[in-house]
Order: C-alpha cells, then sequence, then structure tokens
C-alpha cells in the first residue's frame, strides 16, 4: 500500500506544511484513499465513519489543486469550490473548520444560508470567496442571481456533504437537477466529492451525485469499527414502584429512566436518540421532574436557534451529561466528545442506528458504544434483529424518489432564470442526466409544460408546442409570479401546518396539534387522548380543531402516532423468525436456558434482555395458543376488537389496514376503526360478529385483480386524509393553490376531483403510495397468502392472548391518561422546565460582552464577567445578527427598531429583577406584562404561575378574536 509520505508528497507544498502545522502525523484510511483519486480528478464518494477525517479528505487535494492553478494561472475572481450541507448548523461548524486551512493557505471562505446579513451577500457578490459554504435551498437562489452567478462561472469542485440525507427525499431530486445545471451554466466536467458516514447503496448514491453520464469512485471504509452495540430491556424494581408516584408515570417507564441516568453516570457524553419531537420532550421533562439539577437538556429542530445552539455549547464544554436529540444531532454538528450514544426505543431502521451510534467514538482509535433501551416484545426483538443486521453491514436500500413532477416544475421555471428560452430537446437532455429522471419520457415532460402553461393562471412557463420550445411567459402580471412562485418554493420541506385545540365547552385552549395528525385522524367523531385526557373532535375550522371531552377512553388513540419512523418489511419479518424459532425450540423440548443461550450465539445480546422475550414467547404457546410469524397471520377476537398479528411492517400493515377497512365498508354497509403498528392491524367494530368475516375479507382482498386493486386504492386514497394532504403539498409545489390553504378547505374534495389525472394528482397519488402506503410489497403478499405460503389461523379469546395483550397495552400506556389533579401539576412542572431550560443571549450593554447561557444556569444577580455592570440585555438573535448589531451599536449606528427596544427594556428589567426578569422575558408574553409581573412575584414558582394564567388567557385571546 502506498505510504503516507508518498500521498502527503503528491499535495501542494503548501497544503503539505500547514497538514503539519494542524497537529496532523498521519493520514487516516478515508484519506489514504481518496487523496489519490481526487488529485487524479475523479469524482468520489467517500463513506467513512464520524471523526475519520472526511472532510479534510475531500479539501485538502482540491485546495491543492487550487492552489497549483493559481501558481500556474492566478486566481481570477469567483468561486472555484462549492460545499453543500443539508443543514444550516453545519455551515456554522464548517465555517469555523475550514476557515482555519484558508487562513492559512490564503484563500477566502464565506457562508451563505436564508440568515446571512445584507451586508455580507453583498460583499459576496462583489467579492466572492474562493470557496462558498451553502445549502441545496440557497444554491438555488444563488443560481438565480446574475452576479453570482458569474462568479460560478469558474467553479471547478463541488463537495455535497452528508449525502445519505438528501437522496431520499425531494431535496435531493432538486440538488441532482442543480448539479446538471452547474455544469451547463460552467461549460466542463465538474469534479463532484460525496461524503457521508452511512449509505446503503453506494453504486446509486454515486450516480445520484454524478448524473447518468458520470462515473465515480468509491471509497468505502468499514463503519463498525469494533462497535459495540447491546440491547436493554429494563425489569421493574422497588424503587421503579416508589418513584413512578411522584413522576406520575408507569413503573416500566421509570425503569428505563433509572437505566439511562446509570449509563449516563457511568460513560459521561451521552446522546440519547428518540424517534419523536414528543418523546424527547416528554423524556427531558421526566429527567427535569425527577431531578432540575440533572445536567440533561433536549435538542431539536422545532427548537430555537439560540436553544439549540445554548444546549450544543453546554454539551461541548462539559456543563451538561447528555443531550436529548431526534435527528438533529444524527449529522455531524459540532458538539464535542461523545462517549456513548443510547437509542431510547428501537431506532426502526439500520441504517439509523449505524448513523446514530457513530456520533459515539468521534476518533478512529475510540470505540462507538451504543445501548437500545426498549419496552415490549416486539420493540425489543425489532431492536434485537436491527443490532445484528447493524453488525453484519445489512443497511436499508436508498429509495430516491422516481421522476416527481412537482419537483420538475420548480426546476423547468428555475432554468428559465438561466436562460430565457430552451428547445425541448435541449431541456429534456439535461433533466434526464438527472439520476431520479433517468426514466422520464418526452411525453412526460410535455404534461407537465403543457401544464404549466395552460392550466394556470397566471401561467409559470410560455410553451409553444408547435416550434417545441418553452420561454419565459411573456405578460409582465405572469412573469412577476413566476418569479414568486419559484421564491416561495426554494425548499422543498412541505410546511406542516399547525392546528389550536379548543375545547368547546370551556372555549379553553388546549394545546396544539401537526397536521400529519389531522391528516390522518381528523375526522369528525373520532376519540383521541391529547395532554393526559380523552377528546371527541367535533369539528375542524380553519386552523382550529373543537373537542368535547370524552368519558370511556376505550378506542381512543394517541395524538403523535403519526410522527413514527416507518419499520421496513424485513425487519418485521425477522421479528417473526425469531419469535417462530422459539416457539419451535419450545416444543421440541428445550429448557429456557437452552433457548437462551441458542440465542445468545446468534445476537450475542445480553442474557437479561434474551429472557424477556423468551419469557413473553413461551407464556403464548405454553397456553396452547399459536405463534404469530413471518408465515404465520394469527387472528384472535377478543369482545368486539378482532388483533390480526401480521409481521409486514408499518407501511404494508398500513396499506392492508387501509384495503380491509374499505372491503369492510362495502361488504357490510358500516365504517370501522383501524389502527396498526408493524406488527398488528386491529379493528374495532360490534357490526363484525364473526372472526370468519375477517378472514373472509383478507382472501377477497387476494383474488382482486390488477385492476379491482388499483380501483380500490385510488378509492382509499380518495377518502384519505394523508393523500389530501400529499395533494396540497404537490399542489403548492406546482402553485395551483397558495401556501397558507388548510386541509379543512371546502373545496379541496372538488379541486382534487378537477385536477384528476393531471401531473398534479398523479404525482401526489405517487407520493401517497411510496410515503404514505407500500404496494409493491403489499401484492408480494397477498400473492403468497393466495399461493399458500402464508398460513392464517384463528382463535376466540374471552382474554387477549399474551401476545395480543402486549399490541394492546402499547396502544393504552403509549395514551398515559393522566387524572385532572395531576394533570395541573404537570402542566405547570412542563411550563417551569420549559422556562427554565430556555436559552438566551445575554448582552452587556455597557462594554457589548455577551454569551449564551440557559436560564438554569444563571446566577441569581447578574452581571457582566468584564466590566461588572448589571445592564444585561435578553435577545433571541443569532450570533452572525448579534455581531452585526454590536458592530453598529459601537458605531452609533442605526439598528432595527424592535432590537433596539428589546435591549433598552430587557436590560432595565434585568439590572431590577435579576434571574427571574431573564426567565420572565422567555415567555410568550409581551414585555410590558413582563414587567407587571415581576412586581408582584419573589420566587419562580410564584412567576411561573402568573405566566401559565397569562399566556393561556393571551392564546384564548389571539383566537377566538
Amino acid at each position: 500500500m502506498i505510504s503516507d509520505n508518498e500521498i502527503l508528497n503528491k499535495l501542494h507544498e503548501k497544503v503539505r506544511l500547514v497538514f503539519f502545522k494542524k497537529g496532523f502525523t498521519k493520514l487516516t484510511d478515508p484519506q489514504k484513499l481518496s487523496i489519490p483519486k481526487i488529485l487524479e480528478g475523479k469524482n468520489v464518494l467517500i463513506i467513512a465513519p464520524t471523526g475519520s477525517g472526511k472532510t479534510e479528505a475531500a479539501l485538502l487535494p482540491i485546495f491543492s489543486q487550487l492552489l497549483k492553478l493559481r501558481d500556474e494561472q492566478g486566481l481570477e475572481k469567483g468561486i472555484y469550490i462549492l460545499y453543500i450541507t443539508p443543514l444550516r448548523a453545519l455551515n456554522r461548524d464548517l465555517l469555523d473548520r475550514i476557515s482555519w486551512w484558508c487562513n492559512e493557505l490564503n484563500l477566502k471562505v464565506g457562508v451563505r444560508h436564508g440568515d446571512t446579513d445584507i451586508q455580507d451577500r453583498v460583499r459576496q457578490s462583489k467579492d466572492p470567496p474562493h470557496i462558498l459554504i451553502t445549502t441545496p435551498e440557497m444554491l438555488q437562489a444563488i443560481l438565480s442571481g446574475s452576479r453570482l452567478r458569474q462568479h460560478l462561472q469558474k467553479l471547478r469542485w463541488v463537495i455535497v456533504d452528508e449525502i445519505h440525507e438528501l437522496v431520499e427525499d425531494k431535496r435531493g431530486t432538486q440538488l441532482a437537477i442543480t448539479l446538471e445545471k452547474l455544469k451547463w451554466l460552467v461549460s466542463r466536467k465538474l469534479q463532484i466529492i460525496g461524503l457521508s458516514a452511512t449509505v446503503g447503496d453506494p453504486e446509486t448514491v454515486g450516480k445520484f451525485l454524478v448524473g447518468n453520464d458520470g462515473e465515480i469512485e468509491i471509497i468505502q471504509i468499514p463503519y463498525i469499527r469494533q462497535m459495540e452495540l447491546d440491547v436493554i430491556r429494563p425489569s421493574v424494581n422497588s424503587i421503579d414502584e416508589e418513584l413512578s408516584k411522584k413522576l406520575m408515570t408507569h413503573p416500566e417507564v421509570i425503569s428505563r429512566l433509572r437505566i439511562m441516568k446509570d449509563l449516563i453516570d457511568k460513560y459521561g457524553s451521552t446522546i440519547v436518540f428518540v424517534n419523536t419531537r414528543s418523546i424527547a420532550e416528554l423524556l427531558t421533562f421526566r429527567f427535569n421532574l425527577w431531578n432540575p439539577e440533572y445536567p440533561i437538556s433536549v435538542h431539536h429542530s422545532s427548537l430555537s436557534k439560540i436553544s439549540r445552539v445554548g444546549v450544543e455549547r453546554a454539551f461541548k464544554e462539559g456543563k451538561l451529561k447528555a443531550v436529548i436529540a431526534t435527528s438533529s444531532l444524527e449529522l455531524g454538528i459540532d458538539i464535542g466528545h461523545v462517549n456513548l450514544v443510547i437509542q431510547y426505543m428501537s431506532p426502526h431502521q439500520v441504517t439509523r442506528l449505524v448513523q446514530r451510534v457513530g456520533r459515539s467514538g468521534h476518533r478512529l482509535d475510540k470505540i462507538p458504544r451504543g445501548y437500545i433501551i426498549t419496552d415490549d416484545v416486539n420493540d425489543t426483538l425489532e431492536a434485537i434483529v436491527i443490532t445484528k443486521f447493524a453488525k453484519e453491514g445489512k443497511l436499508e436500500h436508498v429509495k430516491i424518489p422516481e421522476k416527481p413532477y412537482d419537483v420538475l416544475c420548480n426546476q423547468i421555471v428555475s432554468l428559465l432564470m438561466l436562460k430565457n428560452t430552451w428547445k425541448i430537446e435541449e431541456l429534456y437532455k439535461l433533466i434526464k442526466n438527472a439520476y431520479p429522471y433517468r426514466n422520464l419520457t418526452i411525453e412526460e415532460l410535455i404534461e407537465v409544460l403543457r401544464f404549466m402553461s395552460d392550466h394556470l393562471n397566471p401561467r409559470l412557463v410560455y410553451f409553444d408546442e408547435r416550434r417545441g420550445i418553452v420561454t419565459k411567459p411573456i405578460k409582465k402580471r405572469a412573469r412577476r409570479e413566476m418569479y414568486r412562485y419559484f421564491f416561495s418554493n426554494l425548499s422543498m420541506i412541505p410546511d406542516e401546518k399547525q392546528y389550536y385545540v379548543i375545547n368547546m365547552v370551556s372555549n379553553e385552549p388546549i394545546g396544539i396539534l401537526d397536521e400529519s395528525f389531522v391528516a390522518e385522524y381528523g375526522i369528525p367523531g373520532i376519540k383521541f387522548v391529547f395532554r393526559g385526557r380523552v377528546w371527541i373532535l367535533q369539528r375542524i375550522i380553519d386552523d382550529k380543531i373543537f373537542v368535547t371531552e370524552a368519558s370511556d377512553p376505550h378506542g381512543a388513540i394517541p395524538s403523535w402516532i403519526g410522527e413514527e419512523i416507518p419499520v421496513p418489511y424485513e425487519i418485521a419479518q425477522e421479528v417473526g423468525k425469531i419469535k417462530k424459532f422459539i416457539a419451535e425450540l419450545y416444543r421440541n423440548g428445550f429448557s429456557k436456558s437452552e433457548i437462551i443461550k441458542k440465542l445468545q450465539e446468534i445476537f450475542n445480546i445480553n442474557t437479561k434482555t434474551l429472557e424477556f422475550v423468551v419469557d413473553k414467547v413461551i407464556e403464548h404457546v405454553s397456553q396452547g395458543y399459536p405463534i404469530p410469524s413471518h408465515d404465520t397471520i394469527l387472528i384472535e377476537k377478543y369482545n368486539d376488537i378482532f388483533i390480526i398479528h401480521v409481521h409486514f411492517g408499518t407501511l404494508v400493515n398500513k396499506t392492508l389496514a387501509r384495503l380491509l377497512s374499505e372491503l369492510i365498508s362495502e361488504e357490510f354497509g358500516i365504517s370501522i376503526g383501524v389502527q396498526q403498528d408493524a406488527y398488528a392491524i386491529v379493528i374495532q367494530s360490534k357490526y363484525l360478529t364473526s372472526i370468519n368475516e375477517v378472514v373472509k375479507i383478507l382472501y377477497k382482498l387476494c383474488e382482486l385483480n390488477s385492476d379491482e386493486l388499483v380501483r380500490l386504492i385510488h378509492k382509499v386514497a380518495n377518502k384519505s386524509g394523508l393523500f389530501k394532504r400529499r395533494f396540497v403539498h404537490v399542489a403548492r409545489r406546482f402553485n395551483v393553490i397558495p401556501k397558507d390553504i388548510d386541509l379543512s378547505d371546502v373545496n379541496l374534495s372538488s379541486l382534487i376531483e378537477a385536477l384528476r389525472d393531471t401531473p398534479v394528482y398523479v404525482e401526489a397519488l405517487k407520493e401517497f403510495l411510496t410515503k404514505d402506503l407500500d404496494i409493491q410489497i403489499t401484492c408480494k403478499v397477498l400473492d403468497d397468502l393466495r399461493n399458500g405460503f402464508l398460513e392464517i389461523l384463528t382463535i376466540e379469546v374471552s382474554e387477549p392472548t399474551p401476545l395480543g395483550k402486549e399490541i394492546l397495552d402499547k396502544i393504552s400506556s403509549r395514551l398515559e391518561l393522566i387524572a385532572p389533579e395531576r394533570l395541573n401539576r404537570l402542566i405547570f412542572e412542563s411550563l417551569k422546565i420549559r422556562l427554565l431550560n430556555d436559552s438566551n443571549v445575554l448582552l452587556c450593554t455597557n462594554c457589548y460582552w455577551y454569551t449564551i447561557m440557559r436560564n438554569k444556569d444563571l446566577d441569581e444577580d447578574i452581571k457582566c464577567p468584564n466590566c461588572n455592570s448589571k445592564r444585561i440585555a435578553i435577545l433571541k438573535l443569532d450570533e452572525d445578527k448579534l455581531k452585526n448589531t454590536i458592530q453598529k451599536l459601537k458605531a452609533s449606528k442605526h439598528i432595527d427598531e424592535d432590537i433596539r427596544r428589546r435591549i433598552e427594556v430587557s436590560s432595565k428589567l434585568v439590572e431590577k429583577f435579576g434571574k427571574l426578569a431573564v426567565i420572565a422575558l422567555s415567555s410568550k408574553l409581551d414585555v410590558k406584562l413582563v414587567e407587571k409581573i415581576l412586581e408582584k412575584v419573589h420566587s419562580i414558582d410564584e412567576l411561573v404561575q402568573e405566566i401559565q394564567i397569562l399566556e393561556k388567557e393571551e392564546l384564548k385571546r389571539r383566537l377566538l378574536s
């Protein structure tokens, strides 16, 4: 193998010197393999663990080539390197990291995102950096500007970081076409480098990066690095029983908290990953309720930037032992060294586990360590399977959106901003070379162009089909609308509407629900649990959901169910195989310890967790019940509930549930309640009396020919709130409807009907069938059932089977119904914890010292550590805007009036009331109200009580005005 010295000697002398000046003594594996390839001018996809020096592996040879170019020809004004990252937060980290190299090499680096100050934008236009760090969305805007577009004519290298985060959604599709636009713009081949820690299909991702006419070298470093993984299913002890009363939740929940705390105390510097924002908030709340002083905090994308930055810094500085996070910390945001990753409940996907656990260790000489803390038997088995697949390197296949029409519409407009007129053939050639559009036909492109030209008012393009050209609209109004449409749709991430939930009886606001829940379950009469109580949805008007309280919790659904990451079919099948394996060993006379030993040999998981799984399966089988598995469907009837045990994963089970529900409605003329997860479909109906009726419907589903199945699927789609939600998102991207339309719009159904068979309808249906359902594998399952590869067994029981009880308990335990007196205290404690954990910018109005701190970490008496001034302003500005504001203050220049007033008022309040003022200013109340409250309270609890009352009154006033 080529030596480090030989590789380093290939680099430009200055790069080599700076490499050693940085303190590096040797190259990492990805650097050894990548640097020679990149120096040869090849496109390269680097897949390597977090902390293995991927960024330098890409940048050092590119810097080397840029310096060589500078030595030989000199560098003209322009942008030579684009560094594209999926998150703004990564921009911030990368700027700090890359700036060091650029300063040493006398190169200019800049960052561009939505919050970039106007002065910096002007500066970049006049004096562009050699390397520009940006996001896919901001790159769209950059290309629309003539000055920066001119600077991009010098572009030679493109680096796409965290590529796995982009390829599977429409942001990535947009980027794929943008890369083709860049090639067209510069009229030369670009050298493209992709970076990722985890990729299931390297070849596919490589083609995504370089397009259908490009070639790419794949450098893949084994990501396991002796990764230590285990699954822990805690058992309840007497301490958990006692503590559960204090924390007002189930002992099982406490046992999980206890185990996590023990692990955090043992290892320190821990990220606890969860699957939803609501669980992140809930877990943080419980830790804080247990011990308000415990150094733990929450991090997710819905928090303010200041709050996220405050948490990141506190963790990096060692002020926090742990951070509870969603996918917001999966990517390479610099939060310092991480010793341990805890995954709370199964991550549902192998790729997700590997990416998350890869955040620990963070150096190649450190071992990544991760524990999955699980709940019920299915969750535990799922985690065991995922852990095994991770160790074997079996990652999920990448699913790239197939030629999405809405992105196509958006990008056609962007191309007309580069050139006023395009021939159809050249437009088609450019778009088709982007990998997601490799199967696009010329007829499909023409159909989208016809829609954009003839069906929108004002039109987005002018399509002259006879001459075979596309141009910008001729009329000024249409041209203005084209620009407005483009800039309001830079992002392919849909805006999720939020709905206020209001008690109809008292007119009191209860809280907020996401659009995803309303789309799937927002039907009058639905019973759901929200904020610890059961409610019946009465009606939806605009952005308000009116509800009444229900007395019976039976049949209610949890309010956050729609957020869950889907469990793949392959994972669910493996869970079924393990159940069958255990059951067969038990029936063949193997003892419990022998079964555990065999499982230990296969999975290398701790024996206590395996014992829990084996006990559950044996409990079920020993009572004479058949075991549901990968090839056996078990249907059990308990009262008016039918539990269909099916190991097909989230999307297949969701598809089957919708199809079964529709056929039952057609057959019996009744509507039924259906819920599902990755391992069961639960039907509740007092009108279905026989288990044979359900079996009959299942077999009827198998007998449908392809045309009949398509008809049924279309019928399901048109009735589904999820499809309507997808339709709204797609229609917004096509400029058919304004962005602020809500799902309760009475004309939505007629609009869908009017647009049937148009590109809008076709794309919405495609998105629904691939994101919310899985038709392909469902058809395979139905074929297996029809051909006898799947067996259906039925039982009627007076009480649920052990595995049936697991399914029903999972639903009911997630509801967590709370008595009114406990609920009031929990709401109070929740608000108190929210206020204490909020982060703010503290700015000294005397010497302009500033810091970002959590409220709970503040001293009672607040003063500047530099000048001892007590005039400390409280702001919610990110650092770029803050620094700009400070510069203007120092120069006595005009600043934004709202910021000026905030500085003036908040500094007076902090001087007078100290820490209480900072906490009050973190509330949602107007500053005038804050001042009145502070005059009459003397403690944090008194302050929180006042804020609770006034925030509720203020929300009520706004909603009902």
